[in-house]
């Protein structure tokens, strides 16, 4: 059974992962998943917000350029 932080982190996880792999286009190797997963484990709600507008707005910019 997932705790309800467990399954926040699951959450904010998912959605940068998904930023990620749009922006990458293709899907993250198991290496990368649990970087990734360590590393958003630490973010406070403001801090995951802040990185997904900014990843947000990279990938866009990106996007536009090609």
């Amino acid at each position: 059974m997932r705790t309800e932080a467990g399954i926040d982190n699951l959450r904010k996880g998912s959605e940068i992962k998904g930023i990620f792999e749009d922006g990458l286009q293709r899907d993250l190797s198991t290496e990368e998943n649990l970087l990734l997963s360590n590393w958003v484990q630490h973010f406070t709600k403001e801090d995951r917000a802040t990185i997904v507008n900014m990843m947000k707005e990279l990938v866009n910019k990106h996007k536009r350029h090609d």
